[in-house]
């Protein structure tokens, strides 16, 4: 964008963000901490609710907002007008698969880290915040019919995948780039504070890759659909797996104990996520125009 389509400093812009979402974020609680009150006979209605009302009002409203105040194309600030190849996002899906052994690698390392004993307080306190997000996230997953599936797949996979993308990749880190600040600098301060944001200290590192996978997906395809497709169907695979494991084989068996493949394998798997991934760098060419 020309910086004549652009108003304010960034760091006006980033104050403006930041205020919106710290503001939509209070009234998000609030109206959550409402419909447990009126729905409490009804607690998993609540909890959906109000997930969907965190991905309208604390993340998307922000993000359309802020770009509407600080530029004369928000629709471009946010890069919703580009669309990315076909090949881009066949890539994209191929990478999601060829790529699982690596993540859970990486996923079993975090989980499994501990930290020295002078922390051992805030090493159980936050143990219980990701044991209490889990369990949240297994009271949604206990019906195993196929309306509970659509209704989790639409709300944990499409809205969180669609609304996470359009304020972290589409309003804050285009808000860095059109500022001046590097893109890679930009690209990990935006993956930092996406995986910051889900509280979960021990599965930090695998969030914080992901949003840096994230964010330059949106710089070599220029477009936020490529990094929305991505997401979704990065949390579409959780809740279909999740949903398949549980219908056969029961609630108890569900688990957010990650799961190690063998050394073969997961090297394998590196090799061709590296590989796509150059695939992915190298089909940049077709969005510079």
């Amino acid at each position: 964008m020309k910086k004549t389509d652009l108003v304010l400093s960034l760091g006006q812009r980033l104050l403006l963000l930041l205020c919106l979402f710290l503001v939509c974020f209070i009234m998000t609680s609030a109206l959550s901490y409402l419909l447990g009150r009126i729905m409490i006979d009804k607690p998993l209605g609540a909890i959906r609710i109000s997930t969907v009302i965190q991905d309208v009002l604390a993340f998307i409203v922000p993000a359309v907002v802020t770009a509407i105040f600080v530029s004369r194309k928000p629709a471009e600030l946010l890069c919703l007008t580009r669309k990315p190849t076909a090949l881009t996002y066949c890539i994209i899906a191929a990478l999601l698969f060829i790529s699982i052994p690596l993540q859970e690698a990486i996923i079993y390392w975090n989980y499994h880290l501990s930290l020295p004993a002078s922390m051992s307080d805030f090493e159980i306190a936050a143990r219980q915040i990701e044991n209490n997000a889990f369990e949240l996230i297994k009271s949604m997953m206990a019906d195993t019919s196929a309306i509970n599936l659509i209704v989790n797949a639409l709300i944990i996979g499409v809205f969180a995948g669609f609304a996470e993308e359009i304020l972290f990749r589409g309003c804050f880190l285009r808000l860095l780039l059109t500022g001046g600040v590097n893109s890679h600098v930009a690209i990990w301060v935006v993956a930092i504070c996406f995986s910051a944001l889900h509280f979960q200290l021990f599965g930090f590192i695998p969030r914080v890759l992901l949003g840096a996978y994230f964010g330059y997906l949106l710089i070599w395809s220029r477009s936020i659909w490529a990094p929305i497709a991505a997401h979704i169907l990065n949390n579409l695979m959780f809740v279909i797996t999740a949903w398949y494991q549980i219908k056969a084989e029961g609630l108890d068996s569900f688990s957010d104990e990650p799961t190690l493949w063998s050394p073969t394998i997961t090297i394998v798997s590196a090799l061709f996520s590296a590989l796509a991934l150059y695939f992915l760098w190298r089909n940049r060419v077709y969005h510079q125009a």
